[in-house]
């Protein structure tokens, strides 16, 4: 077991008392319990990925709203980040800072500098974006699932 040397708290939101305390778990605890948790949920959230990453989770992906990932709230990027043409001037999208939707969609400041980090404060922004747009996020989903199940029929 390596010894942690950096908790990375303002990104994080960790410090080493949380880790070290008598309510701390174990990675596999947490693991278990976050995947119980998750069943049959929607989860949202924002730049989720890293999270399933860093967990070794997966969650379907017509029962995860990322605010990082609903096109709405993304930015298109002036030049191309790909030497593709399938990807020209203006059509290659990139997420947004959280704590730049926040402030510009629900007027909320969050993440502030020189501040420790909060996942609470976080989990709460991305909750809020989530139920303000939640009809036109739906209605998206339950085309994109529509899509998928069209194309899989064809496909058999």
């Amino acid at each position: 077991v390596e010894k942690v040397t950096d908790y990375r708290t303002f990104v994080s939101g960790i410090t080493e008392e949380d880790l070290t305390s008598d309510d701390a778990v174990t990675f596999d605890e947490a693991q278990t319990k976050v995947a119980e948790l998750l069943e049959d949920k929607i989860l949202v959230g924002h730049g989720l990925k890293n999270d399933f990453k860093v967990l070794g989770i997966s969650h379907p992906w017509y029962a995860t709203r990322d605010t990082a990932k609903y096109e709405p709230f993304m930015k298109t990027l002036d030049a191309p980040i790909f030497s593709d043409p399938s990807h020209p001037n203006g059509t290659t999208l990139v997420a947004k800072k959280l704590k730049v939707l926040a402030k510009d969609k629900l007027g909320m400041i969050i993440q502030e500098e020189g501040k420790p980090h909060s996942p609470v404060e976080d989990a709460v922004a991305a909750l809020e974006l989530y139920k303000k747009h939640r009809g036109k996020w739906e209605k998206a989903v339950e085309w994109k699932m529509e899509r998928t199940m069209a194309i899989t029929q064809r496909a058999q």
